[in-house]
């Protein structure tokens, strides 16, 4: 499902013209990317994993900017990671923040008790200019800076390109000098060299260890849903069996009968949207023979991580 036949049959579905000025390649983009997290989100349909080494006394880890929510759980589902300590594994189980604050231990042990996931810091904007001139083709135009960094930049971060009067999207990061953007609403929407940008970054998320690790180089696998690659090309896809196509667009155009205060006719599409999940979400366990949900009779945790 590329961006051409989303853009397409997103159009069909709302009866709008070929000609017609109520869609936007922008904003249609936009809704299609949302539903997209949407989807990896009840769905689980994408998920990966990330090593991390850890850091003596150091409490915070920053996660992936593709995190999107934990993924792996135990058999009394509580969300769990993996911690190695160079000879065997423990299962860390995820644990309330205020739980965490609340029992303020800060003595570092071998092995922590828990986890959680908080907000990580915020980054701070790049500006820059380009060097390099580099013209759009099929929706994307490549920005290179030869003397930035761009290590902390990911795709669905904002860029701006001052220069021409566009803005967009990162759609991929080719290196820690070149990014890949989509631009739009400018004049030429592309970057020539000397052209002045303007970066901003989405949130991120940060693993919070309780207590902090004692020691170093023991390894943390954080299995997690991962956030898609954004498409914002006619040529580019989503990531996802064909039967995600139909509620892509059944979420973008419900987006789109909000923006035409049409609530009415947003509700039925996305009770379309909300019953082709369930349908999607059924379909993917049987294709990945994945059980059902379990139910948990156990009581609740309090605060303090206890069941009594």
């Amino acid at each position: 499902m590329d961006g051409y036949t989303l853009l397409r049959e997103l159009r069909v579905l709302l009866g709008e013209p070929s000609n017609g000025s109520f869609l936007d390649d922008r904003t249609s983009y936009d809704c299609l990317y949302e539903a997209a997290k949407e989807l990896c989100q009840r769905t689980r349909a994408l998920t990966s994993a990330q090593t991390i080494t850890t850091v003596a006394e150091q409490t915070t880890y920053n996660l992936n900017p593709d995190f999107l929510s934990l993924y792996l759980s135990d058999d009394e589902n509580d969300y769990v990671i993996k911690y190695n300590d160079g000879s065997s594994n423990t299962f860390l189980r995820h644990r309330d923040y205020d739980g965490i604050i609340i029992g303020d231990n800060i003595t570092s042990q071998s092995v922590p008790d828990s986890f959680t996931i908080i907000d990580a810091s915020v980054i701070s904007q790049l500006s820059g200019t380009s060097t390099s001139t580099a013209a759009a083709s099929n929706g994307e135009a490549t920005l290179t800076d030869s003397s930035a960094n761009f290590i902390n930049v990911a795709a669905g971060d904002y860029v701006h390109n001052i220069t021409d009067g566009s803005h967009g999207v990162v759609v991929s990061k080719t290196s820690n000098t070149v990014l890949v953007c989509a631009l739009f609403d400018g004049t030429n929407n592309d970057w020539t060299s000397a052209d002045s940008y303007i970066i901003t970054f989405n949130g991120r998320f940060a693993l919070l260890l309780d207590p902090p690790p004692s020691t170093a180089g023991y390894t943390i696998t954080v299995n997690y849903i991962q956030m898609p690659t954004p498409v914002y090309s006619p040529y580019k896809s989503y990531r996802f069996a064909p039967d995600y196509k139909e509620a892509l667009i059944y979420y973008a155009a419900f987006k789109y009968k909000y923006r035409d205060r049409e609530p009415d006719f947003g509700d039925r599409l996305w009770k379309h949207f909300d019953a082709r999940v369930r349908s999607i979400t059924r379909n993917t366990r049987q294709a990945k023979v994945q059980g059902g949900y379990r139910v948990n009779f156990i009581k609740p945790a309090n605060r303090s991580g206890t069941r009594r």
